[in-house]
C-alpha cells in the first residue's frame, strides 16, 4: 500500500532532477548495460530518511560524470528490482560495475562517505 507523500517531498523530487528514476521495464537497459559504474538509489515517495541521501547523490553527480552514472527507482514502483536486490529498507545505494553489486549501502549516506565510496570504485 502507497502511504502518502509528506510535506516537502515534492520539492525534494523536483531538486532531483540530474538522477533519472528508473523502473522494472529500463533497469536492465541503464543499469546492467552500461559501461559505466551505476550508482542506483533506492527509494520511495514517503521516505523522509531517503532525502538528504539521494540529495547528496544528486550533488555529487556532477562531480563523477562521465565516470559514473547515477539513477533512482521507488521500490514501490518497481518491486521486481527491489526483491531481486534484496532491498528490503530505504534508503539503500546499489553501486553496479560490469552488471554485478560491488557495493551495498544502507541507510544515510553522507557527502564525504559517499564520495569515499565512489572514488575507490573508480579508481580500481
Amino acid at each position: 500500500m502507497k502511504k502518502d507523500v509528506p510535506n516537502g517531498a515534492r520539492e525534494w523530487q523536483k531538486r532531483m532532477e540530474s538522477i533519472k528514476e528508473i523502473n522494472d521495464q529500463n533497469f536492465e537497459k541503464e543499469v546492467l548495460k552500461c559501461e559505466l559504474s551505476v550508482l542506483v538509489c533506492f527509494t520511495t515517495k514517503w521516505c523522509q530518511s531517503c532525502y538528504p541521501t539521494c540529495l547528496v547523490a544528486d550533488e555529487l553527480s556532477g562531480e563523477y560524470n562521465g565516470r559514473v552514472k547515477f539513477v533512482k527507482v521507488d521500490i514501490e514502483e518497481s518491486l521486481k528490482i527491489a526483491e531481486k536486490h534484496h532491498v528490503i529498507s530505504v534508503p539503500t545505494i546499489l553501486i553496479f560495475q560490469d552488471s554485478q553489486v560491488v557495493k551495498k549501502l544502507i541507510s544515510f549516506q553522507d557527502r564525504i562517505s559517499l564520495k569515499s565510496t565512489l572514488n575507490s570504485i573508480t579508481t580500481e
